[in-house]
Protein backbone atom coordinates (compact mmCIF):
# COMPACT_ATOMS: atom_id res chain seq x y z
CA UNK A 1 0.00 0.00 0.00
CA UNK A 2 1.36 3.60 -0.93
CA UNK A 3 0.62 6.18 1.37
CA UNK A 4 0.83 9.93 0.65
CA UNK A 5 1.31 10.86 4.39
CA UNK A 6 2.30 8.32 7.39
CA UNK A 7 0.58 7.18 9.79
CA UNK A 8 2.14 6.59 13.37
CA UNK A 9 2.77 2.87 14.00
CA UNK A 10 -0.02 2.10 16.60
CA UNK A 11 0.77 2.05 20.21
CA UNK A 12 -0.15 -1.22 21.78
CA UNK A 13 -0.76 -2.06 25.57
CA UNK A 14 -1.60 -5.71 27.06
CA UNK A 15 -4.60 -5.30 29.71
CA UNK A 16 -4.40 -8.18 30.71
CA UNK A 17 -3.07 -12.00 29.98
CA UNK A 18 -3.25 -15.44 31.68
CA UNK A 19 -4.55 -18.60 30.50
CA UNK A 20 -8.25 -17.67 31.03
CA UNK A 21 -8.37 -14.70 28.50
CA UNK A 22 -6.72 -11.55 27.31
CA UNK A 23 -7.30 -8.11 26.46
CA UNK A 24 -4.81 -5.82 23.95
CA UNK A 25 -5.54 -2.21 23.08
CA UNK A 26 -4.10 -0.84 20.23
CA UNK A 27 -4.00 2.81 19.39
CA UNK A 28 -3.24 4.66 15.84
CA UNK A 29 -4.37 7.57 14.27
CA UNK A 30 -4.78 8.83 11.32
CA UNK A 31 -5.29 12.47 9.07
CA UNK A 32 -8.40 12.23 7.66
CA UNK A 33 -11.24 12.96 9.62
CA UNK A 34 -13.35 10.92 11.83
CA UNK A 35 -16.38 10.66 9.89
CA UNK A 36 -14.31 9.73 6.98
CA UNK A 37 -12.08 7.06 8.95
CA UNK A 38 -15.19 5.45 10.28
CA UNK A 39 -16.68 5.44 7.19
CA UNK A 40 -13.65 3.54 6.03
CA UNK A 41 -14.06 0.95 8.91
CA UNK A 42 -16.83 -0.01 7.86
CA UNK A 43 -18.28 0.09 4.77
CA UNK A 44 -14.73 -0.79 2.97
CA UNK A 45 -13.22 -2.74 5.41
CA UNK A 46 -12.38 -5.21 2.38
CA UNK A 47 -10.29 -2.56 1.14
CA UNK A 48 -7.80 -2.31 4.19
CA UNK A 49 -7.94 -5.49 6.17
CA UNK A 50 -5.25 -7.46 4.85
CA UNK A 51 -6.09 -10.52 2.83
CA UNK A 52 -3.33 -12.69 4.33
CA UNK A 53 -5.34 -12.54 7.60
CA UNK A 54 -8.32 -14.18 5.82
CA UNK A 55 -9.71 -17.44 5.58
CA UNK A 56 -9.86 -17.91 1.98
CA UNK A 57 -9.30 -13.98 1.00
CA UNK A 58 -13.21 -13.56 0.25
CA UNK A 59 -15.13 -10.33 0.98
CA UNK A 60 -15.02 -8.86 4.01
CA UNK A 61 -18.42 -6.81 5.95
CA UNK A 62 -18.97 -5.93 9.36
CA UNK A 63 -22.53 -5.40 10.62
CA UNK A 64 -22.90 -1.96 12.06
CA UNK A 65 -24.58 -3.04 15.57
CA UNK A 66 -23.88 -4.64 18.76
CA UNK A 67 -24.00 -7.77 18.45
CA UNK A 68 -23.18 -7.62 14.49
CA UNK A 69 -20.94 -10.24 12.63
CA UNK A 70 -17.14 -8.69 11.29
CA UNK A 71 -17.45 -11.74 8.73
CA UNK A 72 -16.28 -13.48 5.32
CA UNK A 73 -17.74 -14.94 2.37
CA UNK A 74 -17.25 -16.55 -1.00
CA UNK A 75 -19.39 -18.40 -2.97
CA UNK A 76 -18.84 -21.44 -1.13
CA UNK A 77 -18.18 -20.59 2.34
CA UNK A 78 -18.86 -18.29 5.00
CA UNK A 79 -16.63 -17.47 8.38
CA UNK A 80 -17.86 -14.72 11.53
CA UNK A 81 -14.33 -13.40 12.87
CA UNK A 82 -15.42 -11.60 15.34
CA UNK A 83 -18.68 -10.00 16.91
CA UNK A 84 -19.36 -6.53 17.30
CA UNK A 85 -19.45 -4.93 21.05
CA UNK A 86 -19.91 -1.62 20.59
CA UNK A 87 -20.29 0.78 17.85
CA UNK A 88 -20.39 4.72 18.66
CA UNK A 89 -20.90 5.94 14.60
CA UNK A 90 -19.72 9.42 14.31
CA UNK A 91 -22.18 10.69 11.97
CA UNK A 92 -24.75 10.44 14.75
CA UNK A 93 -23.19 12.31 17.74
CA UNK A 94 -22.56 15.61 18.21
CA UNK A 95 -19.02 16.46 18.27
CA UNK A 96 -17.89 18.19 21.48
CA UNK A 97 -16.24 21.75 20.90
CA UNK A 98 -13.00 19.80 21.68
CA UNK A 99 -12.72 17.69 19.01
CA UNK A 100 -13.70 20.63 16.34
CA UNK A 101 -11.36 21.15 14.05
CA UNK A 102 -10.33 25.01 14.29
CA UNK A 103 -10.31 27.17 11.19
CA UNK A 104 -8.66 24.93 8.80
CA UNK A 105 -6.96 23.25 10.79
CA UNK A 106 -7.85 19.74 11.08
CA UNK A 107 -6.99 17.57 14.25
CA UNK A 108 -5.82 14.31 13.95
CA UNK A 109 -8.55 11.10 14.26
CA UNK A 110 -7.19 8.58 16.96
CA UNK A 111 -8.29 5.03 16.45
CA UNK A 112 -8.26 2.29 19.56
CA UNK A 113 -8.98 -1.15 19.04
CA UNK A 114 -9.51 -3.44 22.13
CA UNK A 115 -9.93 -6.66 21.81
CA UNK A 116 -11.24 -9.04 23.94
CA UNK A 117 -10.54 -12.93 24.20
CA UNK A 118 -12.33 -15.27 26.34
CA UNK A 119 -11.70 -18.54 27.49
CA UNK A 120 -9.00 -20.74 28.36
CA UNK A 121 -5.46 -21.02 26.19
CA UNK A 122 -5.14 -24.62 25.05
CA UNK A 123 -1.47 -25.62 23.06
CA UNK A 124 -2.12 -29.42 22.12
CA UNK A 125 -4.74 -30.62 23.98
CA UNK A 126 -2.96 -28.72 27.48
CA UNK A 127 -4.16 -25.72 28.84
CA UNK A 128 -1.14 -23.22 28.20
CA UNK A 129 1.32 -21.55 31.24
CA UNK A 130 0.07 -18.08 32.10
CA UNK A 131 3.41 -17.36 30.46
CA UNK A 132 2.53 -19.63 27.25
CA UNK A 133 -0.35 -17.06 27.03
CA UNK A 134 1.13 -13.86 27.53
CA UNK A 135 3.53 -14.75 24.51
CA UNK A 136 0.75 -15.63 22.68
CA UNK A 137 -0.53 -12.36 23.33
CA UNK A 138 2.48 -10.40 22.13
CA UNK A 139 1.72 -12.09 18.30
CA UNK A 140 -2.01 -11.21 18.68
CA UNK A 141 -1.23 -7.66 19.44
CA UNK A 142 1.30 -7.36 16.44
CA UNK A 143 -1.54 -8.72 14.26
CA UNK A 144 -3.76 -6.70 15.88
CA UNK A 145 -1.61 -3.61 15.28
CA UNK A 146 -0.89 -4.26 11.88
CA UNK A 147 -4.37 -4.60 11.15
CA UNK A 148 -5.23 -1.20 12.82
CA UNK A 149 -2.40 0.41 11.08
CA UNK A 150 -3.92 -0.90 7.32
CA UNK A 151 -6.83 1.16 8.27
CA UNK A 152 -5.03 4.58 9.52
CA UNK A 153 -2.90 4.10 6.60
CA UNK A 154 -6.09 3.39 3.84
CA UNK A 155 -7.61 5.94 5.42
CA UNK A 156 -4.70 8.72 5.08
CA UNK A 157 -4.21 7.94 1.25
CA UNK A 158 -8.24 8.55 0.93
CA UNK A 159 -7.39 12.02 2.43
CA UNK A 160 -7.20 15.06 0.61
CA UNK A 161 -6.25 17.96 2.66
CA UNK A 162 -8.64 21.29 1.80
Amino acid sequence: MVIAICALPSKADINYADNAGFSITNVSESNAPINDVYTQFIEQVDMWWPKDHTWWKGKLHIDEKAGGCFCETTDTASAANMQVSVIENPHTKKRDSASQDVGNVHKRTKVTLTYNAIGTIHFNGTKATNDEAVNLVTIVDSVQAQQLNALTDYSDTLFRPQ
